[in-house]
């Protein structure tokens, strides 16, 4: 084609249409869409063979277009399909390709029956899909690791916090298997985002359909989604929608990560002491020589941090668009393609911080004696063995801190000092055994008797690393399972375009 630098809609315009419009609102399109040439390709194949089995177009036809889209799929593994800034798009650099190649005749049906509209729509679900799995894998790795080692650490006592400040003690595996928890939501989101992803758009045309006999079903079979969307408007509408739903979970993935790495400094500060950062995620001071620093994890709380702005960018941009196509959804494929690149480079480097970190068992038992720790245990305890109302026990516990019967924890709580307080805050004597104090003074002995389900005693942690494994496990299959349909189905697609090249 002579105008083969040009956009396809500048066809007997003024040499200055649309000139401005290009250079400000492709933006970096052709870059991203570098990520698309492949599932282009594919998308346009299945398409030529739908319509070839629908009678629409002749053999000959489309063994032309299938084989031209061949030797694109050849040029871009190759690095040699450039894409032009001036053609907007990959859709339409591939299609001015064919064009060029083929002539008008027979590659001007390279979108007989199909747009760039539902092309983006159906390229960005099998990009998002392919990138779902890959960040579901790192998730699994990253809830092994934490497991693994939270069965280390079924007896490593260490305080729980309120408002930042000691409570009820728990265990280091009990904290591990907590965010173990909340990845493994995090895994149970995306895999139902890629539920909801895989659901093939292509065939809607601009977003109302065509007059055309074409078979949608077949289309959505060969490119391997479950099936199709079944409204045309509302699969228009969904351009960005499905962006921000994956941008959300995206999100909340970022915050656990940025969580887990904000107490992870914390405690391996000088004043908690509590672990040390392995040295390959650590800087020194160019001016303190004393110092190594957690550059790795405050730069991953700095980046994951991004992502919030990412889903809130792609929120605003689509909340007040009116139905069917809007160029404002162009502009969510940055902030989704940064926000998924973000997520699989840190998920690694976390899971690796997470598997080397170094425990320093006593300074955290220590840590959970201070601050009268165990005042709940101990409450309930004197309640049941006193035979007294939780309240009643609560205010002659709350004297004996309040009132300095004792320093900083209950090692020195004796029977005869809860029966004078008990007597002097309730004028009733609350008498308990010696062996009743023993089995809730310490934090040892409170957190191995907290046996009640999701508590921190070794058996009930043991359980959950269970349920987290078994979990895990079950969601890989299916993880597995979904990637095996789909390579199926482009194999079969593959097979299929085999057959349309060898035959005459």
């Amino acid at each position: 084609m002579n105008n083969s630098n040009n956009p396809l809609w500048s066809e007997g315009e003024n040499k200055d249409f649309g000139k401005i419009a290009v250079e400000y609102a492709a933006g970096q399109d052709v870059v991203l869409d570098k990520q698309f040439v492949y599932y282009e390709c594919l998308v346009n194949q299945a398409h030529q063979l739908m319509l070839l089995k629908q009678k629409i177009l002749p053999a000959f036809q489309v063994k032309k277009i299938v084989a031209a889209l061949e030797e694109i799929k050849k040029l871009d593994e190759s690095g040699k399909f450039l894409l032009k800034k001036a053609l907007e798009d990959v859709h339409s650099n591939i299609e001015h390709y064919i064009l060029d190649k083929l002539g008008i005749e027979i590659g001007g049906n390279l979108r007989l029956g199909i747009t760039r509209n539902d092309q983006v729509y159906t390229d960005t679900r099998m990009f998002m899909r392919d990138e779902i799995v890959s960040i579901s894998k790192l998730l699994i790795d990253v809830i092994n690791a934490l497991i693994s080692q939270a069965g280390k650490h079924l007896d490593t006592i260490m305080p729980g916090y309120t408002h930042l400040r000691v409570s009820q003690s728990i265990t280091y595996g009990h904290w591990l298997t907590a965010k173990g928890y909340h990845f493994l939501d995090d895994l149970k989101n995306l895999m139902y985002d890629f539920g909801q992803i895989n659901r093939c758009p292509l065939g809607i045309f601009e977003m109302a359909g065509t007059q055309l006999p074409i078979d949608r079903k077949l289309t959505a079979y060969y490119l391997g989604f479950d099936g199709i969307c079944e409204n045309s408007l509302y699969t228009a509408n969904s351009r960005g929608e499905i962006e921000v739903k994956l941008l959300a979970d995206l999100s909340i993935i970022a915050l656990h990560i940025r969580r887990t790495m904000n107490e992870v400094i914390m405690w391996s500060t000088h004043e908690f002491g509590f672990l040390k950062i392995a040295d390959q995620y650590a800087t020194g001071g160019t001016a303190q020589p004393n110092l190594k620093n957690p550059d790795t994890l405050e730069v991953i709380r700095a980046n994951c941090a991004k992502l919030y702005g990412r889903f809130w960018e792609t929120l605003i941009t689509m909340d007040s668009l009116p139905s069917g196509f809007n160029r404002d959804t162009q502009q969510t494929k940055h902030a989704l393609f940064e926000s998924i690149g973000m997520i699989e480079e840190t998920l690694p480097i976390f899971s690796g911080i997470m598997n080397s970190l170094i425990i320093n068992k006593e300074t955290m038992a220590k840590g959970a004696e201070i601050n009268f720790a165990n005042a709940p245990d101990i409450t309930v305890q004197v309640a049941i063995k006193g035979k007294v109302s939780f309240r009643e026990a609560y205010k002659v516990v709350k004297t004996l801190i309040k009132d300095k019967y004792l320093k900083n924890n209950f090692l020195k709580l004796t029977p005869h000092l809860l029966t004078s307080v008990s007597y002097k805050v309730l004028g009733k004597k609350i008498i308990l055994k010696q062996s009743d104090l023993d089995k809730v003074t310490t934090a040892k002995v409170c957190v191995d008797n907290r046996i009640s389900e999701g508590g921190p005693s070794p058996i009930q942690v043991k359980s959950m690393i269970e349920d987290i494994k078994t979990t895990t496990v079950n969601l890989k299959k299916e993880l597995i399972n979904k990637q095996n349909m789909i390579s199926d189905s482009l194999n079969k697609l593959k097979k299929e375009l085999r057959r349309c090249l060898k035959e005459q």
